[in-house]
């Protein structure tokens, strides 16, 4: 993913704010490549993440590390092969230097920690790497139609990701009742997009929802659909200004979800088949200072929603909301956040939770359904090529998301920095 930069950048690259971080990462907004064929646009990042679990979950004071390579191409068919509008993406990502990830996740850093807002940070990646794109895109009716089919993950085409941080954007209804794979995973995609007046947009797809593949750790490369769960389907509109398009930039989007997986009652077992829910991100610029498109500071303040209609589902619904300096201490490259969430644990959830603990250790406890946390996060642009994004969370009522069997966790803070490096462009790709 291309760092945040709100200065000039080198020729060819194309600039990305941070409420978009998970999109621009697989879009064609990349680095260009000084190549033979200007029709080829090379991406190379390197990131790492780092998390200490400072005192809450079961196993205070462990640190887990995950990271990350992405290395893509995207090319531009209209000149290489004079298809108008068309154009073909693809982008691996490797997983070395990992420490804590593994399954079942009770076993490691994630049941250590506990809860979903203090293990959700750590991606649980057990492969050595995975297909996240393999795409045909294409344009149609003067650009207004936006298509692409082939293998995707729903979180690099929906605003899934608003709060201007990568490490604790997360949220716990898009990830466990939506159906879709955990970012980077690709799997079979069909979305389509036709941008209105205004920045207006109305937009839908279809996605395999296919585990199985990630846990036979299968490296993305096997897309037989004969063994997925379902289907996972959203839609919705939306609405998206820049600072190039408005001084106050904005977006805005609503979506609604339709699971078609087998779901399981945690408490005795039932099954049954969909579950469906809404889905709702906005980002809002409440003033600035500074003209043209790139403000020298701005005040923005953004939040999320979302809402599972199944009461099989881990989670009943998620509401934060936070606000945005951009450019503070006289830095524009840089951000400072702080935001407050709230989670509703479902009613089935909360006693499974309570059996699974009484059977484990004998001690009846009654599970907190609401927890509650605030963080406070930063985006530091070190260098053109480098940037730290440090985070420090509270939680409060944690939850035993995680490891349902282990003891109620106390209240903590979680630690973590991500290191992300354009590698790319630091080698002029």
């Amino acid at each position: 993913m291309i760092a945040q930069q709100r200065g000039t950048r080198s020729p060819g690259v194309c600039l990305s704010p941070l409420p978009a971080l998970f999109l621009t990462l697989f879009s064609s907004c990349s680095m260009a490549a000084e190549a033979p064929f200007d029709a080829i646009k090379l991406n190379l990042q390197v990131w790492n993440l780092s998390v200490k679990n400072l005192d809450t979950g079961p196993q205070p004071y462990r640190y887990g590390n995950s990271g990350n390579v992405f290395a893509g191409a995207d090319i531009d068919l209209a000149k290489l092969a004079a298809i108008q509008g068309a154009s073909v993406s693809f982008q691996y990502v490797f997983f070395p230097w990992m420490r804590g990830q593994g399954q079942p996740a009770q076993d490691h850093w994630q049941g250590k920690a506990g809860s979903y807002f203090a293990g959700a940070p750590m991606h649980n990646d057990i492969d050595a790497g995975y297909l996240a794109r393999f795409t045909w895109n294409q344009r149609l009716l003067e650009d207004r139609l936006e298509l692409v089919a082939g293998r995707s993950n729903a979180k690099q085409h929906f605003y899934m990701a608003n709060c201007d941080n990568v490490v604790t954007c997360n949220d716990p209804v898009i990830d466990n009742s939506t159906g879709i794979l955990p970012f980077p995973y690709g799997s079979w995609s069909l979305y389509s997009r036709y941008h209105l007046e205004q920045g207006r947009y109305v937009h839908a797809g279809v996605f395999e929802s296919n585990p199985q593949h990630y846990l036979k750790r299968t490296e993305g490369f096997d897309w037989d659909p004969g063994d997925a769960s379902g289907v996972s389907v959203l839609a919705g509109w939306g609405g998206e200004q820049g600072f190039a398009q408005t001084p106050f930039a904005y977006h805005y989007e609503f979506n609604g979800f339709y699971n078609s997986g087998q779901q399981i009652d945690p408490l005795d077992g039932s099954l049954r088949r969909g579950s469906s829910g809404l889905l709702f991100k906005f980002r809002q610029t409440l003033s600035r200072e500074g003209t043209g498109a790139v403000p020298q500071s701005a005040w923005q303040w953004f939040g999320s929603w979302s809402w599972s209609a199944d009461d099989m589902q881990p989670f009943e619904h998620f509401a934060e909301v936070g606000v945005t300096r951009l450019g503070p201490f006289g830095r524009p490259q840089d951000s400072l956040n702080l935001k407050a969430s709230y989670l509703r644990l479902g009613e089935r959830q909360a006693h499974w939770q309570e059996q699974a603990r009484l059977a484990a250790t004998g001690e009846d406890e009654r599970t907190r359904r609401g927890v509650s946390r605030v963080e406070l996060n930063t985006h530091w642009q070190v260098s053109r090529d480098l940037a730290l994004e440090p985070s420090v969370q509270y939680i409060f009522n944690p939850d035993n998301f995680y490891n349902p069997q282990a003891p109620l966790s106390r209240n903590g803070a979680v630690i973590a920095v991500q290191v992300m490096y354009d590698l790319g462009t630091a080698l002029g790709l």
